[in-house]
């Protein structure tokens, strides 16, 4: 599978015509899955929402974003005036890995891995953050994948999806878990010598009705 992650900020008094305009393109182009939704009070970098598009592969998503049907939204999401920022990114599946089961909330955060990435760190940071789920039981679906494209704040590296029952879950078991602390917010602190990730990072939700993360 191959995702399209757009995290626009719209002028205020443009926002209510982008949702719509965005909403009806997503119906009307041709995708495995979209979420599009207005993310939750207390994001980081957020945005005011989230669209993700899943398609059969690259060739699909480039051809549903240059499609007639999403002309409309491409034009105010590339309009400085309606869409004043937006964070954009394009990945393939990485690792994945939890039950597909039901909604709740969704939750993505961007990381640019740019303090010494070398490959034998990139590739560590990688499993390490794979690796909380096995010890946070509020995390459900999740997905931790390397940008082949991305702008925005940063030229982002790295995308990390997680999908739990409900917010609680996100900021209670998983932000205060031991195994957050110990194994993985190193590499995002320049105090330690694994430091790698840039410090400014985007960390956005919003609720979901379904799953998000597909395989």
């Amino acid at each position: 599978m191959y995702n399209h992650l757009i995290i626009p900020t719209f002028a205020p008094e443009h926002r209510d015509e982008a949702m719509r305009t965005i909403a009806e393109a997503s119906a009307a182009i041709d995708s495995a899955s979209i979420l599009f939704a207005p993310t939750l009070p207390g994001v980081y970098n957020g945005g005011d929402a989230i669209w993700r598009g899943s398609f059969a592969g690259r060739a699909a998503c480039e051809a549903a974003l240059a499609s007639d049907a999403w002309a409309h939204a491409a034009r105010l999401l590339a309009d400085p005036a309606v869409t004043p920022h937006a964070d954009i990114v394009s990945y393939a599946n990485g690792t994945v890995g939890g039950p597909v089961d039901g909604g709740g909330l969704y939750r993505v955060a961007l990381f640019r891995a740019s303090v010494n990435p070398t490959a034998e760190r990139l590739e560590a940071f990688g499993r390490q953050t794979a690796s909380l789920p096995n010890a946070i039981s509020s995390i459900r679906r999740w997905q931790i994948a390397t940008a082949d494209a991305a702008s925005g704040l940063h030229e982002w590296t790295h995308v990390w999806e997680q999908e739990y029952a409900d917010r609680a879950g996100l900021e209670g078991p998983y932000m205060m878990h031991p195994a957050h602390w110990a194994h993985v917010e190193r590499w995002f602190d320049p105090e330690y010598p694994e430091f790698l990730v840039h410090p400014l990072l985007v960390h956005t939700f919003c609720a979901i009705e379904q799953p998000v993360i597909v395989a």
